[in-house]
């Protein structure tokens, strides 16, 4: 993943201070995600392991942005991003294998991917018009 330096600083002031939920379950891509994130300035929930946990995290405050990998510990997210959606939240799928992509994700990205994908990404998530409840 890029490090921060490669971030633009359009993107970073696009992005500072939004809470976002990281879902991923293989831990050392989990902790760079967090990093990454947290070095463009976003507030990390989690990152968590399990829909669960994730669900536990989300009752406890509801996240602006999510980063959600498709399969977690051999479930598939769908539904959690379903949740994440009905309850205003922007979700950015990830996943190295996209069979069927989730109708209610707002942008996926294929992995591998590079840090200041993810960053742009997000920052075209934050940029696009809110959509009707």
């Amino acid at each position: 993943m890029a490090s921060y330096q490669s971030i633009s600083s359009t993107a970073a002031s696009r992005l500072a201070g939004k809470n976002v939920l990281v879902v991923e379950d293989i831990w050392v891509v989990a902790k760079a995600l967090q990093s990454l994130l947290e070095e463009t300035g976003l507030v990390v929930s989690g990152p968590s392991a399990t829909i669960g946990h994730a669900e536990r995290l989300i009752a406890e405050q509801i996240p602006q942005l999510a980063v959600v990998d498709l399969k977690l510990k051999g479930e598939m997210a769908y539904g959690l991003i379903d949740c994440l959606y009905d309850r205003g939240v922007s979700v950015v799928a990830v996943s190295g294998l996209i069979s069927t992509p989730p109708a209610k994700a707002a942008a996926i990205v294929q992995k591998p991917f590079s840090g200041a994908e993810l960053i742009e990404t997000l920052c075209n998530v934050v940029a696009a018009p809110t959509r009707e409840s």
